[in-house]
C-alpha cells in the first residue's frame, strides 16, 4: 500500500513539475491590434499632400505652357519666323494669325519626401495628360484636358499606399496687348486609394475627389537677346477623401481639406536658332494648407529649367524639370516632365 501511494505521489509530482514546462513550450496566439484611428487619419493625409503636390507642380503647369507657348510662343520654323523677337516667338505680339487646332500629350511626374516624424511620407507620383484645344482668335484660346495620375511608396506608421486618379480640366486664356495675357484652368479629379500595414494584417480602400481653379497673369518682355516672362497666380484646390470600413470592419470617417496657394515669379530664356532653354523660379505663399502640411512651413520657392524644341512648323517638343520645396521645412520634391504639342 504504502509503494502504491509512493508511486501516485511521484507521478503527481511529475504531473504538476512537467506542466509549467509545457504551457512555455505551447504556442500562444495573440491578434495584432489594428492600427490607430490617428495613425490611420495622418496617412490618409499624407496621401492628400502628395496629391496636391501632383495637382500644383505637375498636372496644372503643363497647361499652364501650353497657354503661354500658343499666345507668345515658341515660333516655329518656316513661314511663321518673326527675327525681330527671336527665333523662337509667335503670337499676338508678333502679329502672327491664331494656330486654329492644336492637340498635345505630356507625361511626367515626381517624387516627395516628408522626413516628418508623424506625417511622413515618401511617395512617387506618375502619369499622363492629353489636351486639345482652339485658338479662336489670335487673342483667345479654349482648350480642354484630361488626366490620368498615379501614386505609390510608404508612410509613416508603416503604412503602404497606391493610388489612380483621373481628371478632366478645361482652360482658357486671353491676350490683353503685345505683353500680358491671362489665364484660367478649372478642373475636377476621382480617385481610388488602397493602404496596406503588413505590421498589422491591416487593408483598406477608399475614395477621394479634387477640384482645382486657377488664374493667372502672364507677361512676356524681350531685354536685348534675353526673354523675361514674369507671372503672378493663384490656386484654390479643395480635396476630399471619403469614409471607408477597413479590414477589421472598423467605419473610419472621411475628411475634406483645401490649399490654397498665391506664386509669383517667372523665367527667363534665350531664344536661339534651334531651340530655346530656360531657367524658372518662384515664390509661394499658402494661405491654407492641407491637413498635416503646415508643419513644412506656409512659404516657400521652386526652381527649375527646361527647353522647347522645334521638330518642324507644325510640331515642337518641350522637357521640364524642377525641384518645389525650397524653404519647405523636412520636405523635398521634385517633378519633371516632357510634353508634345501638334498644330494644324
Amino acid at each position: 500500500m504504502k509503494k502504491k501511494l509512493i508511486t501516485l505521489s511521484a507521478l503527481a509530482s511529475g504531473a504538476l513539475l512537467a506542466s509549467p514546462a509545457q504551457a512555455q513550450l505551447a504556442p500562444v496566439r495573440t491578434a495584432p491590434a489594428s492600427p490607430s484611428a490617428s495613425s490611420q487619419s495622418t496617412a490618409v493625409s499624407s496621401g492628400i499632400q502628395s496629391q496636391s503636390n501632383t495637382t500644383a507642380y505637375v498636372t496644372l503647369p503643363g497647361i499652364s505652357a501650353v497657354i503661354q507657348q500658343t499666345l507668345l510662343g515658341p515660333k516655329l520654323v518656316g513661314p511663321r519666323s518673326t527675327t525681330d523677337l527671336g527665333p523662337m516667338h509667335s503670337g499676338m505680339a508678333a502679329g502672327d494669325d491664331p494656330m486654329g487646332w492644336q492637340v498635345w500629350a505630356q507625361t511626367g511626374g515626381g517624387q516627395a519626401t516628408n522626413s516628418l516624424a508623424t506625417g511622413g511620407y515618401s511617395i512617387g507620383t506618375y502619369g499622363g495628360q492629353l489636351g486639345v484645344q482652339k485658338q479662336i482668335t489670335p487673342e483667345f484660346l479654349l482648350g480642354v484636358s484630361g488626366s490620368w495620375q498615379g501614386s505609390s511608396g510608404t508612410m509613416s506608421g508603416g503604412f503602404a499606399s497606391t493610388n489612380s486618379t483621373f481628371g478632366v480640366t478645361v482652360y482658357g486664356g486671353y491676350q490683353l496687348d503685345e505683353h500680358w495675357n491671362v489665364s484660367a484652368m478649372a478642373g475636377y479629379s476621382s480617385g481610388t486609394n488602397t493602404m496596406t500595414n503588413s505590421g498589422f494584417t491591416y487593408n483598406a480602400n477608399y475614395a477621394s475627389s479634387q477640384w482645382s481653379f486657377q488664374g493667372g497673369l502672364n507677361g512676356y518682355y524681350k531685354v536685348g537677346a534675353i526673354v523675361l516672362a514674369p507671372m503672378v497666380s493663384i490656386l484654390y484646390s479643395p480635396i476630399n477623401s471619403y469614409g471607408y470600413t477597413d479590414s477589421n470592419l472598423v467605419l473610419v470617417p472621411g475628411q475634406t481639406t483645401a490649399l490654397t496657394r498665391g506664386s509669383a515669379g517667372g523665367f527667363l530664356s534665350l531664344p536661339l536658332d534651334k531651340w530655346q532653354p530656360y531657367i524658372r523660379a518662384t515664390i509661394e505663399q499658402d494661405f491654407y494648407a492641407p491637413t498635416g502640411s503646415g508643419a513644412n512651413g506656409y512659404t516657400g520657392g521652386t526652381i527649375g529649367a527646361g527647353a522647347t524644341v522645334p521638330l518642324n512648323d507644325a510640331i515642337w517638343a518641350s522637357v521640364d524639370g524642377g525641384y518645389n520645396s525650397i524653404g519647405r521645412y523636412a520636405l523635398s520634391s521634385w517633378s519633371g516632365s516632357v510634353r508634345l504639342n501638334v498644330r494644324f
